[in-house]
């Protein structure tokens, strides 16, 4: 690889890292004011429809309208919907308030996977202390790229290890950066939903899961997913989940 490529690709890399994110809807704050003034006259499912047409803003914004939505379904006794929305939450900010909450729905209805582990301390870290780990990081790879153009600039030999290992340190930091984009999870929601060993109904049951199940889920094969539960790996049907983020 030639030295003279290296600006080129540290920039297509860190700019990954700063403008990584999806694209959202414009949020109507007038369907969000009518919906917090339907929300606190305790018209909750006036509020609830409206609420829905907007899960699709901006981050920060959505995060807010899930906790309301996730209020509605407690008070309506919908544990499966409260389940989905705190859950959604979780896998973007996660909080030990909110694992909380998931362990005692999942005690109370049976449902194993929503113990608090030492995976969801690992997440309370990271989203807590995110912005300052990161700068720590950017920063070294900041002090290495500048190494790097200053021997260039003095016309210095670059070893084609050293910017390997620079690309290779940025992927990762890439990688870091966008972690919750990698935790594809979904509840189950219907009461069986058969995970199989290939894409087909008539593919052998590798285990029958039941309403409230959370999952991790890939790639889409038509009609079928591929997921993992449990130290199971397999396919169930689309429609038999939600996906949470």
């Amino acid at each position: 690889m030639q030295a003279r490529h290296l600006n080129k690709i540290i920039f297509l890399l860190i700019l990954s890292i700063c403008f990584w994110q999806s694209a959202y809807c414009q949020i109507d704050t007038k369907q969000i004011t009518q919906a917090d003034s339907l929300f606190k006259s305790n018209r909750l499912l006036e509020a609830e429809a409206i609420y829905k047409k907007q899960l699709n803003t901006n981050d920060k914004e959505a995060e807010n309208i899930k906790y309301k939505l996730a209020y509605i379904a407690k008070a309506k006794n919908d544990w499966i919907n409260e389940l989905a929305y705190l859950s959604s939450i979780q896998a973007r900010q996660a909080s030990p308030n909110i694992a909380k909450r998931l362990n005692e729905i999942g005690e109370k209805q049976e449902i194993p996977g929503y113990q608090i582990n030492i995976i969801d301390q690992f997440q309370w870290i990271y989203f807590a202390f995110f912005p300052y780990i990161t700068g720590f990081l950017l920063i070294l790879a900041l002090y290495s790229t500048i190494i790097l153009l200053y021997k260039k600039y003095n016309k210095r030999k670059i070893r084609s290890s050293y910017l390997y290992y620079l690309i290779s340190y940025l992927i990762l930091l890439l990688i870091f950066a966008n972690y919750p984009a990698f935790l594809r999870f979904g509840i189950i929601q219907k009461d069986k939903a058969y995970l199989r060993d290939f894409s087909s109904s008539a593919a052998p049951v590798r285990r029958i899961l039941k309403k409230g199940n959370r999952i991790t889920h890939w790639n889409t094969r038509d009609i079928w997913v591929k997921c993992y539960f449990e130290g199971d790996l397999g396919f169930i049907k689309s429609a038999d989940f939600q996906p949470i983020n």
